[in-house]
């Protein structure tokens, strides 16, 4: 019990790793109490942990002895006070999870909602994690009106007692539990210490109480009239509506009022609005308009981030997350729930989460070579993104007897930490790179052949610490290590490369920047280049371009008074496709080479593939002031300074 007692004295966000999973994007600390089971306490919670411990609320029935089953509860819900401890009580709703089980929804036909009988005949009470995951989605509020949230009950905490019941007398349905369990591993799919429903088992989940009356409650007793009753009914919907969700079997008992206690009324959020806080969450579920605008609400949101990533004075950083230094470049570290650490460039703690591996690696993804670990992903936030494994440890392959070969096995692979300071230079000097955004090293052991290791990198970065209490070594050996690089879109007509103001076709279309016949136009154009390009059907249609945002924040037309699209394609395609010819695809190498090379930095194994052009929809290539093609570097394993190392 004392390392119970030493683990809640800490804050949440000081728990060692080994003891906070992550489900639905809700973090819990996970304890094994003394009495079996297993324990799993919110942020909300964390401050009740040792109240929510079963021997104060559940051994013995204590919750149905000492509290009282809630009236109109259609499961089984229970009100309780804990047992004191240290002078303290957790109020407490104690709800058995009905996941898995039969689902019969009755809505009156006057109730004001435009649910279909298809969506409640497909009606399924969420599990556990599921549940909290979209109410704490709920209580961050992202969608609508800035001027209200809706009120919500406190999650504290879910707890699965060690008992085994058979599944029949749980009234669950083994191919719908087997569905929750394939959603819970899918967003589990990258945790270490995954959690796993159990068919045979319990789970209670444990809300904070809201004091007050219900709706249904407050118009029996004369305090709403039957019209105020109808008409907060109906404003919970469309609020519930306008922040992106509905419950399926929405009612007044579901909605709790205060009373101010001088006078007995019902308090308003403003003189017309009753203030109310909502409960009962088994069926709450988002909407198709949530689902369409989640997305694109996120991606807005990462792009303002992102235009501050480097401010001096963002946001305070949270005490899990280290702002530090790695070769001057600025990153925000952490680390991750799967047991991995993660580094994102810049100083904005908010931008952490958008790379965390769960947004990135479960994605449907691209491969971009055939010989390497490089992926093209849209993330779970709506980011094209571009994921690579570095090879740093590794002998590179290539001949020893040559003079590339053996300069290249001399020099050996870049750190992750070297190609992202490589490119934040080379851009500095005003050669165009692709952006980089994130270090990710995996919290499981790579498995690497002994005798084609390197450890040059991990000697001479032995001095680089992350900060703490035990310093680490940033990069180590055994571990595999990705670089996440910011899709390349092509060059904006607008300003220089401004990934910012770049715009997915189907996104703009989306948003209503531009009408359906102007996508039309584009695409068509776009299928009728490459497929007489030579390119299969399939992939002429899903090659993805993008339009450009002016500075009025319309989509850029040129001087035609024609939407400007782009996308990047590499050198070697471009040439492959016939849009290039030998002496321009020859020219273009040569060029970056010698800018390379004027400033006093090589690249040992300079490809056509390491070349990005910006192709618009007719084939054409964008080209700077001097009319050559303008072009971006997205490879960096094997660039070194020419005559001083570049760190």
């Amino acid at each position: 019990m004392s390392m119970f007692r030493d683990l809640i004295s800490l804050p949440f966000d000081q728990l060692p790793a080994e003891n906070i999973v992550r489900a639905f994007d809700v973090e819990y600390a996970y304890l094994s109490p003394p009495e079996g089971g297993d324990l799993y306490v919110t942020r909300f919670g964390w401050p009740y942990a040792v109240q929510l411990f079963p021997e104060n609320w559940y051994i013995d029935k204590y919750f149905l002895n000492h509290g009282e089953k809630l009236p109109g509860a259609t499961g089984s819900v229970y009100h309780v006070l804990s047992k004191p401890v240290n002078g303290k009580q957790a109020d407490l709703v104690v709800k058995f999870s009905r996941i898995a089980q039969e689902t019969s929804i009755l809505i009156e036909t006057s109730f004001p909602d435009d649910v279909s009988p298809e969506v409640i005949a497909a009606a399924r009470f969420n599990s556990p994690m599921e549940e909290f995951g979209l109410v704490m989605e709920l209580r961050r509020s992202i969608f609508g009106s800035r001027d209200f949230r809706i009120l919500t009950q406190r999650p504290f905490a879910i707890y699965t007692p060690p008992e085994q019941v058979q599944e029949w007398q749980l009234g669950r349905d083994t191919s719908r539990f087997k569905m929750h369990n394939q959603i819970l591993a899918k967003d589990q799919e990258e945790a270490i210490k995954a959690i796993e429903l159990d068919i045979k088992r319990i789970y209670v989940l444990l809300y904070g109480w809201i004091k007050g009356v219900d709706a249904e409650q407050a118009f029996l007793e004369g305090d709403l009239s039957r019209q105020e009753l109808r008409d907060l009914t109906k404003r919970v919907i469309d609020e519930l509506k306008e922040k992106g969700f509905r419950v399926l079997d929405n009612k007044p008992r579901h909605f709790i009022l205060r009373k101010d206690q001088r006078d007995g009324r019902l308090i308003h959020r403003d003189e017309r609005k009753l203030t109310y806080a909502l409960v009962d969450f088994e069926l709450l579920q988002r909407t198709p308009e949530h689902k369409r605008m989640f997305k694109i609400i996120q991606w807005e949101r990462y792009r303002k981030l992102r235009s501050s990533s480097h401010e001096t004075n963002v946001i305070s950083t949270p005490s899990y997350l280290k702002n530090i230094k790695i070769f001057d470049i600025d990153y925000v570290f952490g680390l991750t729930p799967d047991g991995g650490k993660l580094w994102v460039l810049g100083k904005n703690p908010d931008l952490f989460d958008y790379f965390l591996p769960d947004r990135w690696r479960r994605t449907p993804r691209i491969k971009l070579s055939p010989d390497n670990e490089i992926y093209q992903t849209r993330t779970r936030d709506n980011i094209d993104l571009v994921y690579r494994r570095s090879r740093v440890g590794s002998r590179p392959r290539v001949d020893p007897l040559t003079k590339e070969g053996i300069r290249i096995r001399e020099h050996g692979y870049n750190s992750p930490f070297e190609e992202v300071l490589i490119a934040e230079r080379l851009r500095q000097l005003d050669i165009d790179t692709i952006y980089p955004r994130a270090v990710y090293q995996t919290g499981h052991k790579a498995t690497k052949v002994a005798f084609l290791s390197d450890s040059k990198r991990f000697e001479n970065h032995s001095h680089l610490m992350i900060p703490g209490d035990t310093p680490n070594p940033i990069l180590v050996p055994k571990y595999d290590y990705y670089t996440i690089w910011d899709l390349f879109k092509g060059f904006s007509p607008v300003s220089d490369w401004d990934d910012d103001r770049t715009i997915d076709l189907e996104y703009a279309k989306e948003s209503g920047l531009f009408d359906a016949e102007s996508y039309t136009k584009i695409t068509t154009r776009i299928e009728h280049t490459f497929l007489e390009a030579g390119l299969a059907v399939e992939f002429a249609k899903e090659y993805q371009f993008f339009v450009f945002l002016d500075n009025d924040n319309s989509i850029y037309k040129n001087e035609r008074g024609e939407i400007e699209a782009a996308s990047g394609i590499d050198a070697l395609t471009a040439y492959e496709l016939g849009f290039l010819n030998k002496e321009m695809y020859r020219s273009a190498i040569m060029r970056l080479n010698e800018k390379l090379l004027a400033a006093d930095c090589e690249k040992l194994d300079l490809k056509g593939t390491h070349l990005l052009l910006s192709i618009r929809p007719d084939g054409d290539f964008m080209r700077d002031r001097e009319g050559a093609l303008r072009m971006a570097l997205c490879n960096f394993e094997f660039i070194r300074g020419l005559y001083r190392p570049i760190r």
